[in-house]
């Protein structure tokens, strides 16, 4: 494909090739740090982890799973006395570097993970700094990249 592509490539910096499933969670995680996490997090996550593994809950200790302890723990009294808390910067700090995750994203993985979030969300919208934005950018990428097959799903 064209320099230009390269050059507008919505990943890591010092990254090249396509982008994977763990690299775009990265990627949201590193552009919107503070996001508190709520069950949209959780679910767009979960569906992202389900579609590079093919398992429907995702990672056994992945951010999916370290989302959705954030949320059973959120009205813990213990936990709001001593500030503690996580964020979507927090649990997707390492997802690039979970071999599982490798997986180059593609159309219906975007759809999946957009999907998700959207159902999930209190406003039946996608985050525009959240996960399925961040997804759908490598999705097209990869395919504008001729990475990834647009029609193979």
């Amino acid at each position: 494909m064209s320099m230009n592509a390269q050059e507008q490539r919505p990943g890591l910096d010092g990254q090249s090739g396509p982008i994977s499933i763990g690299e775009a969670l990265q990627v949201s995680g590193l552009r919107n740090p503070d996001k508190e996490i709520d069950i949209g997090v959780v679910s767009a996550i979960r569906s992202a982890e389900g579609r590079a593994t093919g398992v429907k809950g995702g990672l056994p200790n992945g951010p999916a799973v370290q989302g959705q302890n954030v949320l059973d723990r959120s009205t813990s009294p213990m936990v709001m006395a001593l500030g503690e808390e996580e964020t979507l910067g927090t649990i997707t700090a390492h997802a690039m570097d979970t071999p599982q995750l490798e997986k180059p994203v593609n159309i219906l993985d975007a759809q999946r993970v957009v999907e998700a979030e959207m159902l999930n969300s209190s406003t039946g919208q996608v985050d525009q700094e959240g996960i399925a934005v961040a997804i759908k950018a490598a999705a097209d990428y990869n395919v504008s990249s001729a990475y990834v097959n647009p029609n193979v799903l």
